[in-house]
């Protein structure tokens, strides 16, 4: 009889949770899809490329899509069961709220175990890989974007003009490079060939020039030197911030818990502030440990005053993330600025909302209503009502 009441509400709760995943997620996939566009009329690139993006976007998504739809879940199921009075047949059977809840227990630790998993594997390589896509996609476009006797300013500090460009080819003939040097110095380089040279271990694009001149000449002295050559490197950095050399440019983002405890470890002993990073390192677990509290918060919530409005869930659910994230935000900005402990700038959202959640929990468990619940309850009606009587004239 248990078994199918559990496997009953865990069907309650997996069917809202898969549907809400997959809307929420399509929903802040279409807030990048001007981007996407942008990336294949702009500057060609191809759908797979495109789908690449997609996926690599997913995990920094799914990090909150996922707590979100197991909140929606627990209170769509639960309102719904305490609506048709099921809540209330089950109890009358002998069954309390507490072994109830079991199937919300499971489904919260599935939750939790995809989400620990995403925070701490997927989402920073997902965004690193997409970094290194950037990147590819912009270095690969090279040659493409250099145009033949023109003078290019595609990279920092260079000016390159090419007098002929090989069809189909990394190969220039004809060139002169103007590079600007931070130590006041300027190179002006001809050569009969140039090959751009990708290097996608580094991530590094390089500019082999063969059989030319170099002028070196110095802005504050009179300084000049000149020299022949057969063959000279110079690296190139292209000028768009976003795709900088991503393995040089790590933001934390794209770091593991591994690399991030090694990164405190660095900057404890450079005597600076590793509060970010604590914080950092930590909210990869704090994140999905949110599911528990959603789960204790949840449940008592849905099945108190269920007839007020069929959007409730809906907005219980807005109300509970917005608090969630309010309280995170706050004490993570403390904790950064040294206020109080990273470590409880980043539990402290989830230990004060889960000491709520058992509070109400224990209430509902005891069908003793919580005072603020029915003010808060008697204010929403009223505020139902008065839309309803507007919009009926």
């Amino acid at each position: 009889m248990r078994r199918i009441l559990d496997s009953y509400i865990f069907k309650e709760l997996a069917v809202p949770f898969i549907i809400s995943s997959g809307v929420l997620s399509v929903t802040l996939l279409l807030s990048k899809l001007l981007k996407l566009v942008e990336l294949v009329v702009n500057h060609g690139v191809g759908i797979f490329i495109v789908l690449k993006f997609l996926f690599f976007l997913m995990p920094s998504f799914l990090i909150y899509v996922i707590p979100l739809s197991f909140l929606l879940s627990v209170l769509i199921a639960f309102n719904r069961l305490s609506g048709d009075s099921e809540i209330t047949a089950i109890k009358t059977a002998g069954i309390n709220l507490y072994r109830l809840t079991r199937p919300v227990i499971v489904m919260a630790s599935i939750a939790f175990l995809l989400s620990l998993y995403l925070t701490l594997f997927a989402f920073p390589w997902a965004n690193l890989s997409a970094k290194k896509l950037l990147y590819d996609v912009a270095r690969t476009k090279i040659s493409t974007g250099i145009k033949e006797k023109t003078f290019n300013d595609t990279f920092d500090g260079i000016v390159l003009y090419a007098d002929h460009i090989a069809a189909g080819e990394d190969t220039l003939n004809g060139v002169m490079v103007s590079e600007e040097k931070q130590d006041e110095i300027s190179d002006v380089i001809t050569a009969n060939k140039g090959v751009f040279i990708v290097d996608p271990e580094s991530m590094t694009v390089t500019l082999r020039l063969q059989n030319g001149t170099l002028h070196k000449t110095g802005k504050q002295s009179d300084k000049y030197t000149h020299m022949t050559f057969s063959t000279y490197d110079i690296n190139l950095r292209l000028k768009q911030a976003d795709i900088k050399n991503p393995d040089k440019n790590r933001s934390n983002r794209e770091l593991t818990v591994m690399e991030l405890a090694k990164k405190i470890n660095e900057v404890k002993k450079a005597g600076k502030n590793p509060s970010p990073y604590i914080i950092d390192m930590h909210k990869r677990a704090a994140l999905p440990a949110a599911v528990f509290v959603f789960g204790l918060l949840g449940v008592p919530l849905a099945i108190q005053h269920v007839r007020t409005s069929r959007y409730r869930g809906f907005i219980i659910a807005l109300v509970v993330m917005l608090l969630y994230y309010v309280l995170s935000t706050a004490f993570e900005s403390f904790g950064e600025n040294g206020k109080i402990n990273p470590i409880f700038a980043v539990w402290g959202s989830n230990i004060i909302m889960g000491v709520c959640g058992l509070y109400i929990f224990y209430k509902a468990g005891k069908e003793s209503p919580v005072k603020l619940f029915v003010w808060l309850g008697g204010f929403f009606n009223s505020i139902i009502g008065l839309f309803k009587r507007i919009f009926s004239k």
